[in-house]
């Protein structure tokens, strides 16, 4: 029994008391000792539940119970729908419950199941069924652990979430398969869904005769930015379209008008006096969500706290029909929130909205999106996280996993937080253990062993390092995922797979989750290439590929394509991307480089913001990696041009280096490279020209392997030359701001 506003804490705790003690047998092994009874009037929801209770009942023991209108003469009845409690006692308590809530009644041997709506008859019946054992893994994957006899526990209580609105958004995220089972929701009552400045006033239609109506930033107005909300001809635009929008999907109650995923919000004078008026950016959006609202009383107007609008505003209090979607993108998930120091803003913010409205709908992040099938040990900061929203009030809570990709421990992580966000207080170890039990089958312990020790070990260092939604796993290379600890976690994969090799169904299983191992493996052993875990090997004519990783490699690929790991991470990088990659890397690797040792002066100045060496990077066989953190050599506003001194005439004919192309960051492709050579180090003379074609405007993130060929020439110096656009075109978000070049290595061949 759980309280959803403290306005239910009296009636919940009356609810809550059990009138009686002791257990209710409901079968003989394949013998019933009660039917099922339904009104023959009763909602199609309630007549699933019956149908459910019916065919669970069945695989567990092999007892198949009749449904019936009425109760059937000689048995004891489990009743099912709020219409046999009309004349009980307890029918007032059944009807303060929330929608999903449902009531459980025993009286002289019979019960009673009863949902406020018919969606708590299904509720109450799923409810049950968890406490025989049952386990919902997927849309169509389930568990019915097997009973000689199944009993019912004599009750009087009425039961219902924690949280109105449960969304934990995984592959079966929409799926009734999943979400009935799981009592959790889909997002169908959405009209429209966050970031929709660029739906309701997309730049394309307006900007050109509307500028005025878009953010101005340093001092020009931008297309890729967010709105100007101190004009009215904006309010009254997003009003007039959003009410178009509205006509297409007349049944749905949640619409967002939100800002776009970016900074950039507009810093006209008018718009600072908002800012100034409510103190803080994000009274400018509530004031704006309340005048469409106005517009809209019968529908809920959402609007994001996020990034720049994550402060409570002052001065302003969101309207009853005005939805705060408040985000917790930049926190840390090594700890708790509401115990992790660096997390104190998020919770001074989350508490100052919770002062303002319940009217509450909280989006936490529960993967690591960089990498979805990076390790990610954060399962111990997620009920604790889930304890402090209840806490203040919140009412809706959409925990974003990795949507419609797998990631790291998802079936259980999906299954867990459905759990979670219908009771916070859950026994999670326990529920751990009998989940995995469930899923891995004979393979449970050694799976639990490896969930535990990256757990631990990220636990060693939690209060000195930030767990990051956007990492990878050469980040943590020195943490939980140091190569000793992966020849660890290899073995108990080994270990696992071994103990299931005759199980088909736990085997997929075992091998799916046993990618995170592997992708792990194979990025720490190419970024870091530690002594006991490397891509190479020294071998008798030099450096050479380990054939162990290679095989790895194609095990992993093949791994992720016959467990339907078709993503690692949010923008679609694929397996086989990842695989080409690192073959790329190696291939250079192990090419002799003309250029490795020699002095390399750059005669552009490089961005000191990331230090990886300076010129020495390009040379030092570390490779730059899926973030332009990792071994990248960054020029901000710049071109690069650097000169290689071989030290005596070379020669030489083609030159391989990596690009890294990441548009949200701010970060492109070259407009143009050049090659020239000297004798002298005074005058060049070009041999290679080539403009670099302008990449497909997407937002994902990835190096960009490139080799420029030309005659065979002979010089001491080179000069290489990427020719930079200097600043963020006027299309992109940073219009008219220094953009960057990352580049990383440079091979001579």
């Amino acid at each position: 029994m759980k309280k959803l506003l403290s306005a239910f804490t009296i009636i919940l705790f009356l609810i809550s008391i059990s009138d009686a003690a002791g257990q209710l047998p409901i079968n003989e092994g394949s013998t019933p000792l009660y039917s099922i009874v339904v009104s023959e009037t009763a909602d199609s929801l309630t007549r699933q539940a019956a149908e459910v209770l019916q065919e669970a009942i069945f695989r567990m023991s092999g007892c198949r119970m009749r449904v019936q209108p009425q109760p059937e003469t000689g048995m004891k009845s489990i009743f099912i729908g709020s219409h046999w409690l009309r004349n009980k006692p307890v029918f007032n308590k059944l009807q303060v419950l929330s929608m999903d809530g449902f009531y459980l009644y025993s009286e002289n041997g019979n019960y009673y199941l009863a949902g406020n709506q018919p969606i708590g008859d299904l509720n109450a019946v799923y409810s049950m069924l968890e406490k025989w054992g049952f386990i919902q893994f997927s849309a169509t994957e389930a568990w019915y652990p097997e009973h000689k006899r199944l009993f019912l526990d004599e009750a009087s209580e009425g039961i219902q979430p924690d949280f109105l609105f449960r969304h934990p958004h995984f592959p079966d995220k929409n799926n009734p398969g999943f979400t009935l089972p799981s009592k959790t929701h889909s997002m169908d009552d959405w009209g429209l869904f966050v970031h929709t400045f660029q739906k309701l006033c997309p730049a394309d239609r307006y900007f050109d005769e509307h500028p005025e109506y878009f953010s101005l930033v340093n001092g020009r107005r931008i297309r890729d930015g967010q709105l100007c909300l101190s004009n009215p001809g904006v309010i009254s635009l997003l009003t007039d379209n959003l009410r178009k929008e509205m006509a297409q999907k007349p049944g749905c109650k949640y619409w967002s008008v939100s800002q776009n995923d970016c900074i950039n919000y507009c810093e006209c004078e008018q718009c600072q006096a908002l800012y100034k008026k409510y103190g803080s950016i994000s009274g400018a959006y509530v004031d704006m969500a309340n005048q469409i609202a106005r517009q809209f009383p019968d529908k809920q107007i959402s609007t994001l706290a996020y990034q720049f609008t994550r402060s409570a505003p002052e001065n302003i209090v969101p309207d009853p029909n005005v939805n705060i979607m408040f985000c917790s993108i930049e926190c840390n998930r090594s700890q708790p929130l509401e115990n992790d120091p660096r997390s104190h803003d998020f919770v001074k913010d989350m508490e100052d909205w919770a002062a303002l409205t319940h009217n509450i709908f909280m989006w936490d992040y529960v993967v690591q999106f960089k990498t979805y099938i990076c390790p990610f040990p954060n399962v111990e900061v997620l009920q604790p996280n889930i304890q402090f929203f209840r806490k203040n009030g919140v009412p809706m809570m959409f925990q974003q996993g990795s949507g419609s990709s797998w990631s790291d421990f998802c079936e259980y992580k999906q299954a867990l937080i459905s759990r979670l966000l219908w009771d916070a207080d859950l026994d999670e170890p326990a529920f751990r253990r009998q989940f995995f039990t469930a899923f891995y089958g004979a393979a449970a312990p050694a799976m639990l062993e490896y969930f535990s020790t990256v757990q631990q070990a990220m636990n060693a260092q939690a209060d000195q390092r930030n767990l990051d939604i956007y990492g990878y796993p050469v980040l943590y290379s020195d943490w939980f995922l140091k190569p000793e600890l992966l020849i660890r976690y290899k073995a108990l994969m080994d270990e696992a797979e071994a103990l299931v090799k005759y199980d088909s169904v736990r085997l997929k299983r075992v091998l799916r989750q046993r990618c995170t191992v592997d992708f792990a493996v194979l990025d720490v052993a190419l970024n870091v290439n530690a002594p006991e875990l490397s891509f190479y090997h020294q071998g008798p004519d030099g450096r050479a590929l380990n054939a162990e990783m290679a095989e790895l490699l194609d095990r992993f690929t093949q791994n992720c394509r016959s467990t339907g790991i078709v993503t690692l991470d949010e923008n679609g990088y694929t397996p086989d991307q990842y695989r080409e990659q690192a073959l790329n890397i190696a291939s250079m690797a192990l090419k002799p480089n003309k250029a490795g040792g020699k002095d390399i002066n750059s005669l552009t100045p490089y961005s000191p913001l990331y230090n990886v060496g300076g010129t020495a990077a390009l040379t030092d066989g570390k490779f730059g990696g899926q973030h332009f953190r990792l071994n990248w050599l960054g020029y901000q506003g710049n071109d690069m041009e650097v000169v290689v001194d071989f030290g005596q005439a070379t020669s030489f004919h083609r030159i391989e280096t990596n690009f890294f192309l990441d548009l949200v960051s701010w970060i492109f492709m070259p407009l143009q490279v050049k090659v020239e050579i000297s004798d002298d180090n005074a005058l060049y003379r070009q041999v290679y020209s080539n403009d670099i074609p302008e990449p497909v405007r997407d937002y994902g993130q990835k190096p960009v392997h490139c080799s420029f060929e030309f005659s065979e020439t002979n010089a001491r110096y080179l000069k290489f030359t990427a020719l930079s656009r200097k600043t963020c075109p006027d299309w992109h978000r940073g219009s008219g701001q220094p953009c960057w070049i990352f580049v990383d290595e440079l091979v001579v061949e």
